[in-house]
């Protein structure tokens, strides 16, 4: 309720506090681990989608309820670094970036066919599940060069690296294909990098589909105990907008392709029939309409570049220079979002104002009459494009001619947002007379003043005070996105391991390993128990571990308490 919002907000910021202090009466890495590996409520708010096979939930919890002290926190970091490297030694991973770029494309089908036909069967049969697979990793130390092959893709930074080689190809590509070296006059020539480019867009989209669709089947699960707070967990859990964006490329050059293939040259004579060619008879762009399929698909690839490229500010944030910068761009967006929303509301109220008060008006400026004619013709169709160079005569309006801007009622949105970048220019209103044009002055001088003096300012004051806030504190926020980054790429059965387009093989061999297995525990009668927890199979051994582990959380928790008591006293004395 409202009316206990501050109380609720008070209660959890208290809490919070308390955890993050309690995690700094921590002397030891240890003692920290042992405190967030332990949750007992877990199951209340557990999303399958969220949750890794690693063994800190606590850290899970505070990731999705951001809790950037505990996340951020020197002990919490140093866990994430740990799964992050799958190794306890702490090392410089940007030192060795290019290198591992390098040799990973090297060695990539190595590594594929590694992981394909070897870990991803031994641990789907139950071969490397926890105790196994250490004993596995062990004997192979052996053979460092062979442990690094089968391994390889079991370490979360390099998948993060062989994501960030995939991109760059896909840009590559793009480019490739703008460029189009390899390019034939008059014939529709399908090369490799045109063909390639389209095997990348394919892969991303199932990937990221994939991923939406575990995020639907977890915000429609109903077999939580909160139904609404899982489904508000699970919508926080959408955190990764690049993923959005990723999907949104690659459908737009997918469809930009299949424009490109079915384009056709189109006459628009009045006296003349729409003539439909396949683009093996004519592969010019330069004889095709500007609204034909051809020209609308390169449109498409255009915009479908233009956000891949962006789309490389997501591994920016790995960098502690780059990464508040990007930290804050992505933030402000959410204050432009929210002012935009408003000016929209004014921006259709004065262009419906601004066109019902001037659309009827006779009176034209010089010139005017002809570019409303030349316009007219154009979007009657009025207009023949079979030659290869076409002069439309249409000048349009510019905010600085003295036109009437608002007899129709496109024009008026149109200028009227445009006015945002260039604000003033009286002459929009043209040579209207009478009641007419001073009401229309009125209107617009009113518009000017909204845009100018109250929006721009307020959404300048918006940006200031969130770059000031991330600003203040930044190493903080910058570790809290950077550690939801690594959460991405920490394994999970559910989610692609291996990099675009060889996820798609991935998926076969998980089908047909899934297939397998189902048809072995058929034909045994056995249960499958490769995804319970050990300590739920009833071995005795197990759960001795079990319980000791839990006596010396419950002993850590008294000694913690204890610290934090006497902590307070200290300050008290003080």
């Amino acid at each position: 309720l409202a009316e206990y919002n501050n109380q609720l907000q008070k209660i959890i910021s208290e809490g919070r506090k308390f955890l993050g202090d309690l995690i700094s009466q921590c002397k030891t890495l240890e003692e920290a681990k042992l405190l967030l590996s332990h949750d007992y409520l877990l199951n209340h708010y557990a999303l399958g989608y969220e949750t890794t096979e690693w063994a800190y939930p606590r850290l899970d919890e505070a990731c999705l309820s951001k809790h950037k002290e505990l996340v951020t926190h020197d002990f919490s970091q140093r866990i994430f670094r740990e799964n992050w490297l799958k190794s306890t030694k702490l090392k410089n991973v940007k030192s060795g970036v290019i290198q591992k770029i390098i040799i990973g494309c090297i060695l990539c089908p190595l590594y594929i066919l590694f992981y394909l036909f070897g870990y991803l069967p031994m641990k789907s049969f139950g071969s490397l599940d926890c105790n196994g697979n250490l004993q596995f990793e062990a004997k192979l130390k052996r053979f460092p060069v062979l442990s690094d092959l089968f391994f390889h893709f079991s370490v979360p930074v390099n998948r993060c690296i062989s994501d960030f080689s995939s991109h760059l190809l896909f840009i590559l590509f793009l480019l490739l294909t703008m460029i189009n070296p390899n390019d034939e006059e008059k014939v529709l020539d399908v090369n490799w990098y045109d063909a390639l480019l389209v095997i990348w867009a394919m892969g991303f989209s199932v990937k990221c589909s994939k991923q939406a669709f575990h995020f639907l089947k977890n915000f429609f699960f109903s077999g939580s105990m909160y139904q609404s707070a899982h489904q508000k967990r699970s919508l926080q859990g959408v955190r990764d907008v690049y993923n959005v964006l990723q999907f949104l490329c690659s459908i737009l050059i997918l469809l930009g392709k299949m424009f490109k293939f079915v384009g056709f040259d189109c006459s628009f004579s009045l006296d003349s029939e729409r003539i439909y060619s396949w683009p093996f008879e004519k592969d010019n762009p330069q004889d095709y309409c500007d609204n034909s399929f051809l020209k609308t698909g390169y449109t498409l690839i255009g915009l479908g570049a233009t956000v891949c490229i962006l789309n490389l500010l997501h591994f920016f944030e790995f960098n502690s220079y780059f990464g508040p910068i990007i930290l804050s761009m992505r933030q402000t967006a959410h204050d432009i979002m929210k002012v935009l929303t408003t000016f929209l509301v004014f921006l259709i109220a004065f262009s419906v104002g601004l066109h019902f008060s001037l659309k009827f008006s006779n009176m034209y400026c010089e010139g005017e009459y002809e570019k409303i004619i030349e316009r007219q013709k154009y979007s009657d169709g009025e207009f023949n494009c079979t030659q290869s160079i076409v002069q439309t005569k249409l000048t349009g309006f510019v905010l600085e001619d003295n036109v009437n801007h608002f007899r129709d009622f496109k024009e008026a949105i149109k200028t009227c947002f445009w006015s945002l970048f260039d604000p003033g220019h009286p002459e929009v209103i043209g040579c209207t007379e009478g009641p007419p044009r001073h009401l229309g002055m009125f209107l617009w001088a009113s518009y000017q003043v909204v845009n100018v003096v109250i929006m721009m300012n307020l959404l300048i004051a918006l940006m200031n005070a969130t770059i000031a806030g991330i600003q203040e504190d930044k190493i903080t926020e910058w570790r809290f996105a950077r550690t939801q980054i690594w959460r991405t790429y920490f394994e999970h059965y559910k989610i692609s391991v291996l990099p675009v387009p060889f996820n798609v093989p991935e998926m076969i061999m998980n089908l047909i390993l899934g297939i397998a297995k189902r048809l072995m525990m058929c034909k045994s009668g056995n249960v499958d128990n490769s995804e319970v927890p050990l300590k739920r199979l009833g071995e005795a051994g197990v759960i001795r571990e079990v319980e000791d582990k839990q006596r010396k959380y419950i002993n850590l928790i008294s000694e913690l308490c204890d610290r934090y008591i006497q902590m307070k006293k200290r300050k008290e004395e003080r």
